[in-house]
């Protein structure tokens, strides 16, 4: 029988337009810096029954070559890794300061599983800022044939004790098993080792969802609902229930059963606030103010004239990407995330994104914002 366990002792008024309108992982290759797009759409509360391609990575744990005193790298895991790829320095740099959980590290680590019908489910990994909170899961005692996409038939997340309250919203912008693929440095997709991709016969890309020891993970991303809300130390429920396989949008179930957890969330903030006060060139939005943290942003509009408007395309300028201090240019950086007019008159307006890498926030010169759905973009360089 499963159990739950305790891991640790004003509404807009246009409806949320989630970002990345393709639920598919490859649609990339549309002009020479093209990235790789990969999160899912999901919109709205907080359950979701729908799997998509993930990606992952490899950190090492090292010993230190200066002294004979052992170095803990941190080490975030296979899939969260690659959700939300970081450097080994910055790995160990967002958990010593307590912007990430790595639960492996945690004395109390077996006591935290749930096991339901001979399958083990246990937190790996957390990343919170203000706005979004990534969280990895391993899965244990299940496997799948090859070629069949492993995922549970519901995941339910919210934020306090009562599921019904509006106030436990939170948006999903991404859960899936990660399925052993990653983008390069140019934002294509290959394999964690670097290898390109492999096609079964009907064309579909060869996914590896099980690691060396047998096991899987699964990995979230969330979102806040109320852009006046914050997650930093806000306890969340994770629910988990039924794990099968998916074929063409169908769930088929092969153990009935049910994985909760509560967790509260680490409280640290890693946001820093620039003013910009730039107009985006080519649109009638000038870019008043900008939240970055290592993992996310936000920013923040005002409208000088209104563009034409549809249901799914509200006109407004998203960043993409970022350019750093040393000339790097990293163009397809964001996603999974919200863009809304703050309200009816629209004279303002926000872009709220998650990030498929960690970046150092004292590097970022300019960013990189797409203008139309042309594909035009421009830079904007932001002061210091």
């Amino acid at each position: 029988m499963s159990d739950r366990k305790n891991i640790f002792p004003e509404e807009i008024e246009l409806s949320e337009i989630v970002l990345n309108k393709t639920n598919h992982a490859f649609e990339m290759i549309k002009q020479e810096d093209s990235g790789y797009m990969k999160k899912t759409n999901i919109k709205g509360r907080k359950k979701m029954k729908t799997q998509a391609a993930a990606i992952a990575g490899v950190c090492i744990l090292a010993v230190s070559s200066i002294s004979a005193v052992a170095a803990i790298r941190h080490y975030w895991g296979r899939g969260m890794n690659g959700n939300l790829q970081a450097s080994d320095t910055k790995q160990r740099e967002l958990t010593e300061n307590g912007i990430a959980k790595v639960y492996r590290e945690d004395p109390e680590y077996p006591s935290l599983a749930v096991t339901d019908h001979g399958i083990t489910v246990a937190p790996e990994t957390v990343i919170v800022d203000d706005r979004f909170a990534y969280m990895s899961f391993r899965i244990s005692g299940y496997s799948v044939a090859d070629g069949a996409e492993p995922g549970f038939d519901m995941v339910d997340v919210y934020q306090g004790d009562d599921p019904e309250d509006d106030g436990s919203w939170i948006n999903m912008y991404g859960g899936t098993m990660y399925d052993g693929i990653i983008p390069d440095e140019n934002g294509h997709p290959v394999y964690e080792d670097g290898s390109p991709l492999e096609f079964n016969e009907d064309g579909s890309i060869i996914s590896y969802y099980i690691d060396s020891n047998g096991d899987m993970e699964y990995i979230i991303q969330a979102g806040i609902v109320d852009l006046n809300d914050s997650l930093l130390g806000k306890t969340i429920h994770v629910n988990f229930k039924n794990l099968g396989v998916f074929s063409k949008g169908k769930f088929t179930p092969a153990v009935e059963g049910s994985w909760n957890f509560e967790m509260v969330l680490p409280a640290v903030s890693s946001a820093r606030d620039f003013e910009v006060g730039q107009r985006v060139e080519g649109t009638g939005f000038v870019m008043d103010s900008i939240s970055i943290s290592p993992v996310s942003m936000e920013v923040h509009y005002s409208v000088i004239k209104v563009p034409e408007i549809s249901e799914d395309e509200p006109g407004i300028p998203e960043v993409k990407g970022v350019v750093l201090k040393d000339g790097t240019r990293i163009p397809y950086l964001t996603e999974g995330g919200r863009i809304g007019y703050t309200d009816s008159t629209r004279t303002s307006a926000y872009h709220m994104a998650g990030y498929d890498r960690v970046i150092d926030v004292d590097e970022v010169a300019a960013l990189i914002v797409l203008t139309s759905y042309d594909n035009d973009k421009v830079e904007v360089p932001i002061s210091k």
